[in-house]
């Protein structure tokens, strides 16, 4: 192997300083969510640039820093608002990424990604929840399958949410915690949809556009609201103190 790659071993050794969560799985499920895109070696083993890195270090950061769900992350990339990992360039920092995100934000609703239904074990697999919890998410209303029928389909949201809902179990957050984010879901939603039913009424394709750009960014005010609160709300857990 080249000095100028790394395997995953070596990668892990890198990040796990930064990320306490990090691990090979975690790495391999980003690999096969198509965030990241390492090489092969002639016996399969990954081969990981300091640019694959460098992209990882970016997703991870996305994560941590501004709770982006992995939609939104890969929806960014797919902008080239972070360079592609075969492009031999290193992360934007600073500044750099400041005036990406501020020269074009993603819409937060489009749901850029593919869709899919998943048969319950499917979804299980995919988050790595298992069925049980699964259907207590469904129990508190955080996922919703797409049919009534006797094997029931589950699409892209019910992904997305179970997949955040299996880190929050990992911290030891059951979902009927979670039920709290669906009430503050459910009536940030209202508060939108007050702002845009003037154009809804209008019943044109311009007003469509601008309703759902309006959408996108009260979405996007949304968040970084959030974050500010919990910052505000969090602040004597994580001041440092003298």
């Amino acid at each position: 192997m080249s000095d100028q790659h790394q395997s995953i071993g070596q990668v892990l050794d890198v990040l796990k300083g930064e990320f306490a969560d990090i691990s090979i799985s975690k790495i391999r499920f980003l690999e096969s969510q198509g965030l990241i895109d390492p090489q092969r070696n002639p016996s399969g083993y990954r081969k990981f640039t300091e640019a694959d890195v460098q992209r990882l270090r970016w997703i991870l950061e996305q994560q941590r820093d501004h709770f982006l769900p992995l939609k939104v992350i890969k929806e960014r990339i797919e902008r080239e608002e972070f360079p592609p990992s075969d492009g031999g360039h290193a992360a934007p920092t600073g500044g750099a990424c400041s005036a990406a995100r501020a020269g074009r934000k993603p819409n937060p609703l489009d749901p850029g990604a593919a869709p899919v239904s998943l048969t319950l074990d499917e979804l299980a697999s995919a988050s790595g929840l298992s069925p049980a919890k699964l259907l207590e998410l469904q129990q508190f209303g955080l996922i919703e399958p797409l049919d009534d029928g006797a094997l029931a389909h589950y699409g892209r949201e019910a992904l997305d949410v179970a997949t955040v809902a299996a880190g929050f179990l990992a911290h030891g957050v059951e979902p009927r915690h979670l039920r709290a984010y669906k009430s503050a879901a459910e009536r940030e939603a209202g508060l939108m949809e007050q702002r845009i039913m003037p154009l809804v009424m209008q019943r044109t394709a311009e007003a469509r556009r601008l309703s759902q750009d309006t959408l996108g960014e009260m979405t996007n005010l949304g968040t970084e609201l959030r974050l500010a609160l919990l910052r505000g709300a969090l602040a004597h857990h994580t001041r440092t103190h003298q």
